[in-house]
């Protein structure tokens, strides 16, 4: 999606009318992932930022709430959302238009108290998880100093412990990287630490990246029945 922007209404996988936004001016993350589908970290930072565009784009997003008629929007951000110090006041006004909020992240800090607070405002958070070991996390997600995988799996499972609402995890199977039976043996097992209450798998889609990263249909189809059956 373009820097603060509202997407197209369309009917999710629960029918529901929903609405994509991204509520940041750049890709503003922690990681600098090489499979990014938005390319180059714009911003890498672990602390949060206030963006003067944001101004405008929550009063276009009041403008558009007032207009149309939804039951859920999707913060899906280019980037990590939690960074803009105004989400909060985001959040406020689609729940004063009493909307479903659905959050897209990375995961890394939704254990850390002040991010946890703004979380627990909406419905569904998804998270995000790759690799199973430090080094690959190191070498693919590219993360701020002294982040570990260690720190992301606890951090995924604490917030799954207390989160009131619906935890989502997407997992990301890249060919090469995590698709042996070996590391997803290993994913499971993280998996079923953080205990999420659904699953995601997706691999890349990205013209620039399939080559690399992809992985077939029929793979996706195997690993799922791995996960999802126990198989």
């Amino acid at each position: 999606m373009k820097p603060f922007s509202i997407g197209n209404i369309y009917l999710d996988d629960e029918n529901e009318k929903t609405v994509d936004i991204n509520p940041l001016p750049e890709n503003v993350c922690n990681f600098a992932c090489v499979f990014c589908p938005f390319g180059k970290t714009d911003l890498k930072t672990k602390v949060r930022h206030y963006f003067p565009e944001t101004e405008s784009f929550i009063s276009e997003l009041g403008k558009f709430l007032e207009k149309n008629s939804v039951e859920k929007i999707f913060i899906n951000p280019e980037g990590e959302a939690l960074y803009n110090t105004e989400l909060p006041r985001i959040i406020e006004l689609i729940k004063s238009y009493e909307v479903k909020i659905k959050i897209l992240s990375n995961g890394y800090i939704f254990n850390q108290t002040e991010y946890f607070n703004i979380l627990k405002e909406c419905e569904e958070v998804v998270g995000e998880l790759v690799v199973v070991n430090d080094k690959d996390f190191q070498k693919l997600q590219r993360p701020i100093e002294g982040f570990t995988i260690q720190k992301y799996i606890e951090s995924m499972t604490e917030f799954s412990k207390n989160f009131g609402g619906k935890f989502i995890i997407a997992v990301n199977i890249l060919k090469s990287y995590n698709d042996s039976p070996e590391k997803l043996k290993e994913l499971k097992k993280i998996l079923n630490k953080i205990n999420p209450d659904s699953l995601y798998l997706e691999t890349q889609n990205e013209e620039r990246l399939e080559r690399t990263f992809a992985v077939s249909k029929e793979k996706l189809e195997e690993v799922e029945n791995m996960f999802l059956t126990g198989s």
